[in-house]
């Protein structure tokens, strides 16, 4: 875990979690029941001033899980053509979903939504990491995370998320992408 600069007294620490981390913040999301699957879980966590990591409070905590079968917003971000079943492979190798972003409410206005889902990113062993949202309407974590926003064709629909670890990281290299 390391440290993440805070005007908090004491300590944030970002680090890889637990399914049982989750599920301590679980009720705190929007929506109801637990991510089909599990490929990472990331959390922040809360060192009171003077207190042991052992004494730290689950501040956040966010899953990133294997991709949907099928997503439209997705086979339009990178060209996919082909089958179903095309698709899923090509997920299934090369994609994951953030799939729950979850901050305790005594540490919602300190972005650590953002950071967390900047550390999925780049904590990630896939080359793409995407997500959607009907909550990206109100809260552009996603965006400030550095992930490009794609509107949905319907008003209603969720929006979908997409990062690029490579042209991440050919972009601060300089490289044009």
């Amino acid at each position: 875990m390391r440290n993440i600069p805070s005007v908090l007294p004491g300590r944030l620490l970002i680090g890889r979690g637990r399914w049982s981390d989750y599920r301590q913040l679980e009720p705190f999301h929007y929506r109801p029941g637990k991510p089909a699957t599990s490929a990472l879980v990331g959390v922040v966590r809360y060192i009171p001033p003077g207190a042991h990591r052992a004494d730290s409070r689950l501040a956040a905590a966010a899953v990133l899980s294997y991709p949907i079968p099928s997503c439209l917003p997705r086979r339009k971000a990178l060209a996919i053509t082909g089958s179903r079943d095309d698709e899923l492979r090509f997920a299934n190798r090369h994609i994951r979903t953030i799939s729950r972003v979850i901050v305790h409410p005594q540490f919602g206005p300190l972005g650590l939504s953002s950071i967390l889902v900047r550390w999925l990113c780049n904590h990630c062993r896939t080359r793409y990491v995407e997500a959607l949202a009907v909550m990206g309407r109100a809260h552009p974590f996603f965006e400030r995370a550095g992930m490009r926003r794609i509107e949905p064709e319907s008003d209603d629909g969720p929006i979908y998320f997409f990062f690029d670890r490579r042209k991440r990281f050919q972009s601060s290299l300089g490289v044009a992408t």
